[in-house]
């Protein structure tokens, strides 16, 4: 019997799913992070040895079946070094199986996408746009927040502070976004917000991002401020869709994935404001650990 394992390794969890050669699913469970920027290589290399021994005790998977494993983990990009880390630790781990390594965008838009051609727009903490078309993949984006980022939450998380710090000063119109960002802050000086961001959020990235919550209960209070910080964003996120669209001829489907799209028709109206009729954009068909596994099945069903 052939089994193929699809793995999505990101950030918070690793998540396993495994098929039959019959289609039918037979596992899907989630192990604590494998990132390689998070852990030390030999735990990576322990949560992944452990995910493939629990996927063969589970459905009594011995050395006469087929594994065929594709791992879809957060970090496989550009980097030389961290590429390297990644394969020697996919090497000891996947011993005696065949395998093939992808990075968490590819398997994201696999299974957003249900193995079509096309955009997926990555709005998590950071921001990132893939496209597929051919067997060819082309990106936009994904620069860190240092640089880019745009219409992550991380960028809608500064935006509002920044729009704080203008409506403080009297350069913008007050709404209610100032007023409620302190009470949330449980601040009482408006420069307070400074030492909050130093001391409480410690200048984090992620801590900073989670702040994008704020936007979203305050457009659904119609803060025209809040409304707008989604508007800039969606715009931002729009041109990472044109510049991937010509690669495609003829229409094009795009999804998305990432804490940013929780906000609903508050970043999704003015998106689909900005797309001509070329561009359909979807919801997510699938998780990208379904992407993984659409993608080891492809890989390996020839041999």
């Amino acid at each position: 019997m052939r089994y193929y394992v699809g793995i999505d390794g990101g950030g918070t969890k690793t998540a396993f799913i495994c098929y039959s050669e019959k289609n039918e699913k037979v596992c899907e469970f989630t192990l604590s992070s494998c990132h390689v920027l998070q852990v030390e290589e030999n735990e990576a290399i322990q949560i992944l040895v452990s995910g493939i021994e629990k996927i063969c005790m589970q459905n009594n998977i011995d050395i006469d079946d087929e594994v065929y494993i594709c791992a879809g983990l957060a970090g496989y990009g550009k980097n030389k070094e961290i590429r390297e880390k990644i394969e020697r630790i996919c090497a000891k781990s996947f011993q005696g199986h065949a395998y093939i390594i992808k990075n968490d965008a590819e398997i994201a838009l696999e299974g957003a996408l249900n193995g079509k051609d096309g955009i997926l727009l990555i709005a998590g903490t950071g921001s990132i746009a893939l496209a597929k078309h051919n067997d060819e993949y082309d990106r936009c984006g994904g620069w860190g927040f240092q640089i880019g980022d745009e219409g992550s939450a991380y960028w809608i998380a500064k935006r509002l502070l920044q729009e704080y710090s203008m409506q403080c000063d009297g350069r913008k119109p007050q709404t209610a976004l100032m007023s409620y960002l302190k009470e949330k802050c449980e601040i009482d000086d408006d420069y307070d917000m400074i030492a909050f961001i130093s001391n409480v959020l410690e200048n984090k990235r992620d801590k900073i991002a989670n702040l994008a919550i704020y936007a979203y209960e305050l457009a659904k209070e119609n803060d025209a401020a809040a409304i707008a910080i989604y508007e800039e964003a969606a715009e931002h996120l729009y041109q990472m869709i044109h510049a991937l669209e010509s690669d495609f001829p003829e229409n094009v489907l795009v999804s998305y994935a990432g804490g940013v799209w929780k906000a609903g028709h508050y970043i999704l109206d003015p998106l689909n404001k900005l797309c001509d009729e070329k561009i359909k954009i979807i919801a997510p068909l699938h998780n990208p650990v379904y992407g993984a596994y659409l993608l080891a099945r492809d890989a390996f069903k020839e041999k």
